[in-house]
Formats: C-alpha cells, sequence, structure tokens
C-alpha cells in the first residue's frame, strides 16, 4: 500500500552548517554581510518548497553478505546488504521538496550567481531535514529500525533509481522524473530504503560510505 506524508515548509527548514558545508566554507564562519545573504536565501527557499514523500512497505531476504531481496528484485551490495543485516522487512521511501525550489536556483544562477550557489546549497539541506522529519514519521511507532540508505551510497547502484520509480509511481505520486544519466526531477529529491526489525542502526552520513575521500564536499568527520 502507498503512503504520502505532505510537510510544511517548517519540515524541510535547512541546517546551516551542512549547507555552510555545501558552500565550502569547512568551519568558517561567514562574514555578516554573507550571513545577511544566506538568511535572505533562506527565506526564500522556504517560501518555494512543497515538501512531500510517498512510501511502501516491501518484504526482505537476505541471500547472501552481498545481495539482498527486495520487492524489485535482487540487489546486488554489500554496503545495502550490511546495513538491512537482521532487517525483517523494509520501507521503500522517496521525497522531494518540488520542482520551484529548482526554479528558484536557476533564476538566481542566471541572474545573481552567488545566490544560486547559495539556494542551491540550502535546497540540497532542506531536502535531508525533510527526508529526516519523513523517517521519524515512519518509523514513529516502530521501535526497531535502520536509517535511510540511498542508492548511490557506497556500491548500492544508482541504477536502481529506475525501481525506486515504478514501484513507488514517483512521477505520478510526486512528480519527479528521471533523466537518462539517472538523475532526478526536481534535484532536490532523494529515494532510499528504511529497514525495519533489527537493532537500531544508521550509516550516520552518506560520506562514510563514499570512496571519494578528497570531495570538497564531504562531511570534515569522515
Amino acid at each position: 500500500m502507498m503512503n504520502i506524508i505532505k510537510g510544511r515548509p517548517e519540515n524541510a527548514s535547512p541546517d546551516l552548517k551542512e549547507a555552510l558545508r555545501y558552500m565550502g566554507y569547512k568551519g568558517h564562519t561567514p562574514d555578516p554581510d554573507s550571513m545577511k545573504l544566506i538568511e535572505e536565501c533562506k527565506s526564500e527557499l522556504l517560501k518555494a518548497v512543497s515538501p512531500v514523500c510517498c512510501y511502501m512497505y516491501t518484504e526482505i531476504r537476505a541471500i547472501s553478505e552481498d545481495e539482498t531481496e527486495l520487492v524489485f528484485g535482487k540487489v546486488k551490495s554489500r554496503d545495502l546488504a550490511r546495513h538491512l543485516k537482521g532487517c525483517t522487512g523494509a520501507y521503500l521511501f522517496a521525497a522531494t521538496i518540488g520542482i520551484s525550489v529548482d526554479r528558484l536556483i536557476s533564476k538566481y544562477s542566471r541572474i545573481k550567481p552567488a545566490k544560486g550557489v547559495i539556494t542551491d546549497a540550502l535546497g540540497s539541506s532542506s531536502i535531508e531535514s525533510f527526508c529526516d522529519f519523513a523517517e521519524l514519521e515512519i518509523t514513529k511507532d516502530i521501535t526497531q529500525h535502520c536509517s535511510r540508505f540511498s542508492a548511490g551510497y557506497g556500491d548500492f547502484s544508482l541504477s536502481h533509481q529506475t525501481d525506486f520509480m515504478r514501484c513507488l509511481d514517483m512521477n505520478r505520486t510526486l512528480g519527479i522524473t528521471l533523466s537518462d544519466s539517472l538523475l532526478m526531477t526536481p534535484t532536490k529529491s532523494v529515494t532510499a530504503v528504511i529497514g525495519i526489525g533489527a537493532s537500531n542502526r544508521t550509516c550516520a552520513s552518506k560520506c562514510i560510505s563514499c570512496p571519494n575521500t578528497k570531495c570538497i564536499y564531504r562531511d570534515s568527520g569522515h
């Protein structure tokens, strides 16, 4: 059964520390003028967001140390198998903060590039904040569950975006489309698997599973 959660703008309020990391500040505090511009962009962003997510339950079956079977078939991924170890089921999850955010980023990228960069970073943090909110809503009555784990983390292939699209009917439910290069539109959108039925476990940060240790956006703690 498909379930929908429609959020409010405050459920997608970006985390400033995370957004600053996306902007490349890496622990440095912006000057007052920059902070004023960031707050201005945040205010405009929150007027543009339309946070919504959909999710459905799937049984899962561990096949081996690097293969798991979900509703859409077998997934060859050691990282996902390790994350879901001991789980008896899972939720397939997708969320977006809407196409208006893409339009806002595009507008400022053309006329005020600095605001474009800031709004893009705030948008990336905004969708993560909404995912955190939605994940808590989905699991609020479940005592044992894992945090979300997305296609593209570690060796969980991004090619499975097509499976999420099909199973969650994301074009109809969320207005999300997928390009030939597997990029979603709206761009501030996320798909993930949330394991349930095992001892609480988290991937803590997508940076843990990413092999690109020189990435400028990498969490300094990883």
